[in-house]
């Protein structure tokens, strides 16, 4: 059940330049920009393949390379940075670059919004996540990081707050959360932004949820695709407008055992993932190119 291996794809990875997808560390939830040409994932040295197979029996060793920027931890939930690779004239991508976005714990699942000038993620404290924002400023450095407040982030119990998806126009959020009124163990929730302030958060229901576990929903800002996780999979439907048009069906992709956290630029024409390897546990960010008969190509590792 092996994954292709992370060679090939081509883009431009040399002795010098350390790659998106090491090998060794955990490169994951991936973003592309709309006009593609900025992606962004997280990184950190740990390889949780193992931990992920024992059931965390397995503790997760350090073995990826140090990447400029990357703040360190010895605990390895509390070791992790965002960082953006950036389309080059060749097709290759440029050395990833820490954003600078990132605390003194785990930064994970972002996402842009704005021509990259607004930045949503998810952010630890040391005992929650928390989802946040930033804007940046005239100088193009980044404005103060910003917590959604406590009707999104919700810490009564030991609820999970994952995966943040914005509308273009900032003012629609979708989240994952384990809150009470999920369905299963993580639901995908929304909330609308008025005023400055965030509705509270209403579960989209079937089809987007289920007696499962749902998570990392994508919304096409130019058309009727969606995509999100579910039991099945990597799952797709066609909106129109407040749920699916019709049943969602799951997304096959040649050479990628599980698919998730999938964004497409506006062209519609690329799908970016984070592809999991189940016989190593060893995840990859990928990519697939749509066919003339609609359906996806063979998953090619960014570099």
């Amino acid at each position: 059940m092996g994954m292709v291996s992370c060679g090939g794809g081509g883009s431009g990875a040399t002795a010098s330049r350390v790659p998106i997808n090491t090998g060794t560390g955990w490169s994951d939830s991936p973003f592309i920009s709309r006009d593609g040409q900025r992606l962004y994932f997280m990184y950190s040295r740990y390889n949780f393949g193992p931990w992920i197979l024992s059931g965390g029996a397995v503790v997760p060793v350090a073995s990826g390379p140090d990447r400029p920027g990357l703040h360190k931890s010895s605990n390895p939930f509390d070791e992790s940075d965002i960082y953006v690779a950036t389309k080059q004239a060749d097709g290759t991508w440029s050395e990833p670059v820490n954003l600078g976005l990132n605390g003194s714990y785990g930064d994970s699942s972002g996402m842009e919004i704005d021509s990259g000038n607004t930045f949503i993620w998810l952010r630890g404290d040391g005992s929650y996540n928390n989802i946040v924002m930033a804007t940046r400023n005239p100088d193009g450095s980044w404005g103060a990081v910003v917590d959604l407040g406590t009707g999104i982030n919700d810490h009564s119990t030991a609820v999970i707050q994952d995966n943040p998806h914005l509308s273009a126009d900032g003012n629609a959020l979708w989240f994952t959360s384990s809150r009470a009124g999920s369905s299963g163990g993580k639901d995908i929730w929304f909330s609308a932004k008025s005023g400055g302030n965030w509705s509270a958060p209403v579960n989209m229901g079937a089809p987007f949820n289920s007696a499962g576990d749902e998570d990392q929903l994508w919304i096409s800002p130019v058309g009727p695709d969606v995509y999100w996780n579910g039991p099945q999979g990597l799952m797709h439907c066609l909106s129109n407008g407040t749920t699916c048009s019709a049943t969602p069906v799951p997304v096959v992709i040649p050479g990628c055992d599980y698919a998730a956290e999938a964004s497409m630029p506006d062209d519609g024409q690329t799908l970016y993932f984070a592809c999991a390897d189940l016989t190593t546990g060893m995840v990859h960010i990928m990519y697939s190119i749509k066919q003339a008969n609609g359906s996806w190509g063979m998953a090619t590792p960014v570099d």
